[in-house]
C-alpha cells in the first residue's frame, strides 16, 4: 500500500510540473489531479515563490540593452544605411525568435514585445529620415501608423500596455501637429 501511495505522489507532482510549466492545458491537469488525488484538494508546488526569478533577469537585462545599442548603431557610427538597417533587422528577428523560445515565460516576453515595438519605431524613423530627408508629413504618418499599430496589437492581444502606449501616442502626435 505504501508503494502505490509513493507511485501516487510521484505522479501527482510530475502533474503538478507540467500544470506549472504548461506543458498541458490546466483543464487537463486539474483534472489528473483531481482523479489521481480522489478528489481532494491539493496545494500546489509554487504557491510560496515569487513570480519574479533571476533567471528571467539576464534575457530581460539582455534584451533590453538592444535599445541603446540600436540607437548607437544608427545616431552615432558612419556605417552605411544598408548596414544599419540589415543591424536592426537582425535584432529584430532575434527578439522574435527569443520570443518563441520564452512564449511560456510570464515576465520576459512583455519585454521582448516591447523592445521589437521600440525596435521597429526606431527603423521607420530611420527610414523616413534616410529615403524622405527628414519631410515632417512622411515622418508624423509613420509614426502614426506605428502607435496605431500598438493600439491595435493591444486590443487584439489584450495587453493593456501597448492599448496605452497607442493611444497615448496618437494623442500626442496629435497635439503636437496642432502646435
Amino acid at each position: 500500500m505504501n508503494s502505490n501511495n509513493q507511485k501516487t505522489n510521484i505522479i501527482i507532482n510530475e502533474i503538478l510540473f507540467w500544470k506549472h510549466n504548461k506543458m498541458l492545458p490546466e483543464q487537463y491537469c486539474d483534472y489528473l489531479l483531481a482523479l489521481y488525488n480522489q478528489g481532494n484538494e491539493i496545494e500546489d508546488i509554487e504557491t510560496g515563490k515569487s513570480r519574479f526569478s533571476s533567471a528571467s533577469l539576464i534575457p530581460s537585462i539582455l534584451i533590453c540593452t538592444l535599445i541603446p545599442i540600436s540607437l548607437f548603431v544608427i545616431y552615432f557610427t558612419e556605417l552605411s544605411f544598408v548596414l544599419q538597417t540589415a543591424i536592426l533587422t537582425g535584432f529584430v528577428v532575434s527578439l522574435i525568435f527569443s520570443g518563441i523560445y520564452y512564449s511560456n515565460k510570464e515576465l520576459i516576453l512583455p519585454v521582448i514585445y516591447i523592445t521589437i515595438a521600440l525596435l521597429i519605431l526606431l527603423q521607420t524613423v530611420s527610414f523616413a529620415d534616410a529615403f524622405y530627408k527628414g519631410d515632417k508629413l512622411i515622418t508624423y504618418g509613420l509614426l502614426f501608423f506605428n502607435c496605431l499599430m500598438w493600439l491595435l496589437c493591444g486590443l487584439y492581444r489584450k495587453l493593456l500596455y501597448f492599448t496605452l502606449a497607442g493611444a497615448v501616442g496618437i494623442i500626442l502626435l496629435i497635439v503636437s501637429i496642432l502646435i
